[in-house]
């Protein structure tokens, strides 16, 4: 399933039963709190808030509604930027802006013509989203790319992901880098809580989550070891060197969209087609499970500070 493509959410919205939004990962609840803490902790004037594929949720709303009006809101769905253009209608939300554009685009017309420097940004399952593509790795570095260089200093990204750090860090930091430029993406701060989901609560009428758990994470704990990351570089470039080749050999391939692969189970095989672009195989050892590091009951929020 490719939940990278528009077409996937047009669909989605179109067969819902309830017309309503669902709260992947955590709840915005859980997000709204961490929001107006660092909003708080800027100086004076409030700062641009950017609101980054959240689907059909009311998030945007509620903190208009709260007085922080200077909020932009980028969905790839047409049927999610419609839904909010119209309750930026009625009632009147001037200042409330809604685009519609893949984040992974290097050019945004619509948000740049703002001229607004963001000092909040908050998205919610995007880079997973992004990372179900063919080309996943490369859209969602050039998508943190593109958020960073729009993002005011100080400011901050709340991104919210079903993967843990070992999964997430680099991608956010190195490959991002990379992909803007030598070393240009850089966060003075880089923090990550774990948060536990609840378990439906279930009533004689309807069925509600509970109370949300957050953990603090000690990223020192998963500081890279001497070599570390060698093998999975060096594979990239064998990968890439004989992908260049073959593109010169063989006429263009039809791309086939991967299958959603969360958090290790997906690493595992972004690894194993890396190993056999590089011309040899990894063969997995009889008591690797590939899912250990995953549980759907476990979303991380990361907090990247600029």
């Amino acid at each position: 399933m490719a939940y990278a493509t528009p077409d996937h959410w047009e669909t989605f919205y179109s067969t819902s039963t309830t017309g309503e939004d669902i709260d992947w990962l955590c709840q915005y609840s859980t997000l709204r709190k961490f929001v107006l803490h660092y909003i708080r902790q800027l100086e004076p004037p409030l700062p641009s808030i950017l609101l980054l594929g959240p689907g059909l949720s009311t998030f945007a709303e509620d903190l208009y509604d709260r007085g922080y009006t200077t909020i932009v809101v980028v969905d790839s769905s047409a049927a999610a930027a419609e839904a909010h253009r119209r309750r930026a209608e009625q009632p009147p939300r001037h200042g409330l802006v809604v685009v519609q554009r893949d984040v992974s685009e290097p050019e945004w017309p619509e948000v740049d013509a703002q001229g607004l420097r963001f000092g909040i940004v908050v998205d919610k399952g995007l880079i997973d989203c992004l990372l179900t593509a063919r080309d996943g790795m490369d859209r969602a570095a050039r998508a943190i790319s593109n958020v960073w260089a729009r993002m005011a200093t100080p400011g901050v990204w709340l991104s919210v992901s079903h993967s843990p750090p070992a999964d997430r860090r680099d991608l956010y930091t190195q490959a991002a880098a990379v992909e803007a430029g030598a070393s240009s993406v850089y966060w003075h701060d880089f923090q990550v809580k774990r948060v536990l989901l609840p378990a439906l609560e279930y009533s004689a009428t309807t069925a509600v989550p509970g109370a949300e758990v957050l953990q603090d994470i000690n990223l020192s704990d998963l500081a890279p070891k001497p070599g570390e990351g060698d093998e999975l570089r060096r594979l990239m470039q064998q990968g890439q060197g004989q992908q260049g080749q073959e593109q010169q050999q063989q006429p263009p391939k039809q791309p086939q969209l991967l299958e959603y692969q969360p958090a290790a189970r997906y690493q595992a095989r972004v690894l194993e087609g890396l190993r056999e672009a590089g011309g040899g195989r990894h063969e997995a050892a009889a008591d690797e499970d590939p899912m250990a590091d995953f549980r759907d009951d476990v979303a991380y929020i990361y907090f990247m500070i600029k």
